[in-house]
């Protein structure tokens, strides 16, 4: 994007053309609902509080699995639209618009198609951002009720205030807090009127749950779908009540068996369904919702499916969960589920868990491998790539390559973007590493990139497609994919690509600066007054959930640019952040943004040294600037420091250790934080790679690894290949996560050094 000229950019003018109401929607079609849980783009995210000190397994959920909800973001919903209620199609990939509503296909189940985006944000007001007196002290007793589930309080409060933003900043925080007590006729009003709030799918959701238990007028349920279609099992039944009152009882039956078998309906809400609609629902419904919730694991959703379904589907789950578990008892209970269901997929999944887990990867491939391959069946594709990607490893450590790529490259396509990219990178690496085939991997690495927009995405398929080129002997294309890939340098890959092509590892490219238009336009957005009352009242925590919002749905860079700095005038790293990476994400020049130089205190050294570009690359990572934290491997504050670790520094430096500290004084955590660090880059010899991993996963992971895999600061042993080596997919992604932060950290910060990435990467200081 050109920069900003003296006069509103097009795009500001539409911006703020479409949040006043000027700007009609366009018409919108795009895929009805699936009938199966779409994956989300969140899954398998990187975990920021999960640092553990060799208590990690290969398999564990915190260390190979999905991220269900990493973000807590529900901004991202891509929605469907048609014109009348229907019932729901076959899964969907998300439609590519970023704010469309969207409503199902009529009658029958219709094809996807994809919803061009249309912006609906709040009204704009007048730009003084502003309180008087009264209405802060008013506006803070509103919003702390409001978050506490004090709906009356809250509204009470709130009928005090003479800002209308005010008031509707309380309104939408009673929505997301205490939506029973507002009513579904409060709520839908409120989502009409501001259709560009933040989080709209979450308000539909509050809205959905609130017809249903209404249950006053089954009409209410059609205008509501009118527009667009369910988001929760609330909504499915509400709308197949409706449908059950005009006579479409087939329609009926499809939307309650798809919030059966996908949605998180609590045991009250399920005997209610029962009571309802028992007629519509089956044992193979049944069976499909204990697989379901069998691979999260929940086990109480997963056994009262089970109990419906049959005992033999009851002896088949309470082994999954056991063995989903790693209690004793796994394989004494998968041994006593029936024989006719030995076949099924989930008894094969579980069975593989068993094998790998007993070190016999070939016999846990046959079972994966004898799954079936229709994803009619499977009820989570997801997991089933997820423990592919376990045996291939561990295949691949047993040198049994052949069969690492055959369970890697085969079987049901993973449902998730993230994963469809992933399985095509494994299968493609595996092919060109262990199976010194390159033509063959290109083929893999050139599907890495469909349908993927994600700069770490992108950088890494184009590595790899650069160095599969090379192995050919095609050195113009590998140069050309090496170009591609250093058009992100921000990322790991990106910024290798750089080095290997003689570049400046990290260039900081800035957002184009606003007009004065553009920022009179930025500071009347009903959403950005909200950030700042919600500062001024000391809820700093809430505007996070904004800045997702926004961050993701703004398309003008230097609108982000001017969001990311009411981020940082208030002093919070966390919101600058999340801007800054949604930014990159979506293709904007926001380095500079998406790595916050402030958010650590300053502290006195106290360990080995190591500078502070390190140290932030750490940080953002470990806690992404959020001093609260706590994981459950006791991992605390900014630099998550263990307990094991904290007292370690303590030994070595003689500063006292105190727990409580480490939460309440932030200096206090980022000093420990700061020393285990150091400690580590001075014991692996300025080895980042090492020093790094071993931050995230611990010292003794770390020597397991050298032993298996070579030491990496060996010249005989490729770095690049060794990192990707690493069992744990969290601290793969860690340590390649860490080293491109201490790159950009490092031009943030002005450090000197001559240090490129490779020798980053090799050690040495």
């Amino acid at each position: 994007m050109s920069p900003v000229s003296s006069l509103m950019s097009v795009s500001a003018l539409a911006l703020a053309l479409a949040w006043s109401g000027a700007m009609p929607a366009a018409a919108e079609s795009a895929p009805t609902p699936p009938a199966k849980p779409s994956a989300s783009a969140s899954k398998d995210s990187k975990s920021t509080d999960s640092k553990s000190k060799d208590a990690k397994s290969k398999d564990s959920k915190t260390a190979d699995s999905k991220s269900k909800d990493a973000k807590a973001k529900d901004t991202k919903a891509k929605d469907s639209k048609s014109s009348t209620p229907a019932k729901p199609a076959a899964a969907a990939k998300p439609a590519a618009s970023k704010s469309a509503t969207t409503k199902p296909a009529a009658g029958k189940p219709a094809a996807a198609r994809v919803a061009p985006t249309v912006h609906q944000p709040a009204p704009t007001v007048g730009a003084s951002s502003s309180i008087p007196g009264g209405d802060l002290a008013a506006l803070k007793v509103a919003v702390t009720a409001a978050r506490n589930g004090r709906a009356a309080e809250a509204m009470g409060a709130a009928q005090q205030l003479d800002d209308p933003v005010a008031r509707t900043l309380v309104t939408w925080l009673v929505i997301r807090h205490a939506p029973n007590d507002l009513g579904f006729n409060a709520i839908n009003e409120f989502i009409q009127e501001k259709p560009g709030w933040p989080t709209q799918s979450t308000l539909r959701r509050r809205a959905e749950r609130v017809l249903f238990q209404e249950n006053k007028d089954p009409a209410k349920a059609q205008a509501f779908f009118a527009d667009q279609a369910p988001l929760s099992g609330e909504g499915k039944v509400a709308l197949a009540r409706y449908l059950v009152s005009i006579g479409k009882r087939q329609d009926a039956a499809e939307w309650v068996r798809d919030a059966w078998r996908n949605d998180e309906l609590n045991e009250l809400f399920e005997s209610k369904i029962i009571d309802e609609f028992s007629g519509f629902l089956t044992r193979a419904d049944h069976k499909l919702r204990a697989d379901h919730f069998s691979y999260k694991p929940d086990t109480d959703r997963a056994l009262r499916a089970a109990a419906r379904a049959g005992s033999d589907i009851v002896a088949l789950t309470k082994a999954r969960m056991a063995i989903a578990r790693k209690e004793a008892n796994g394989e004494k209970l998968l041994g006593l589920v029936p024989f006719t269901l030995s076949s099924d997929p989930a008894y094969l999944f579980a069975k593989s868990q068993l094998l790998r887990r007993a070190d016999k990867p070939q016999e846990a491939a046959r079972a994966l491998l004898a799954g079936s391959s229709s994803d009619q069946v499977l009820a989570d594709p997801d997991e089933w790539w997820i423990e592919r990607r376990l045996v291939a490893r561990e295949l691949l450590d047993a040198g049994d390559f052949q069969t690492a790529y055959k369970v890697a490259a085969t079987g049901v396509p993973p449902q998730a973007d993230n994963y469809r990219a992933e399985q095509q990178w494994t299968a493609g690496w595996i092919a060109l590493r262990f199976l010194k085939d390159p033509s063959r991997a290109a083929q893999h690495f050139a599907k890495v990139d469909d349908d993927q927009k994600h700069p770490i995405t992108l950088s890494r398929a184009y590595y790899w497609q650069a160095r599969a080129a090379e192995a050919m002997g095609d050195r113009g294309r590998a140069n050309a994919a090496y170009q591609a890939a250093a058009k992100f340098p921000a990322t790991y890959y990106g910024q290798l690509s750089r080095t290997k092509l003689g570049m400046a590892p990290v260039v900081l490219r800035g957002a184009p600066s606003p007009s004065f238009g553009a920022r009179d336009t930025f500071a009347r957005l009903e959403p950005v007054k909200a950030i700042r009352m919600l500062y001024a009242v000391g809820a700093r925590d809430i505007p996070l959930t904004i800045y997702y919002d926004l961050a993701w749905r703004m398309e003008d860079s230097s609108q982000l640019a001017m969001l990311a700095t009411l981020a940082e005038s208030n002093n919070d790293p966390r919101g600058a952040l999340v801007v800054g990476k949604e930014g990159l994400a979506e293709g904007h020049p926001l380095e500079a943004e998406a790595f916050p130089t402030f958010g650590l205190p300053n502290y006195s050294p106290i360990g080995d040294p190591v500078d502070k570009a390190a140290v932030y690359a750490i940080a953002r990572q470990e806690s992404q600037f959020n001093p609260a934290i706590v994981s459950s491997a006791k991992a605390m504050g900014l630099m998550q420091v263990t307990p094991e670790a904290g007292r370690q520094v303590a030994k070595i430096t003689g500063v006292a250790y105190d727990e409580r500290r480490l939460m309440s004084d932030q200096s206090y955590n980022v000093q420990f934080g700061a020393a285990e660090l150091g400690e580590l880059v001075a014991q692996y010899g300025g080895n980042y790679v090492l020093a790094f991993a071993a931050y995230n996963a611990g010292r003794g992971s770390v020597a397991k690894w050298i032993a298996r895999y070579g030491d990496p600061r060996g010249p005989d042993v490729d770095v690049v290949d060794w990192v990707e080596c690493i069992p744990f997919s969290e601290t793969r992604n860690y340590v390649q996560r860490v080293m491109e932060n201490y790159q950009v950290y490092k031009v943030r910060f002005n450090i000197p050094s001559k240090l490129q990435m490779e020798a980053d990467l090799r050690g040495g200081r």
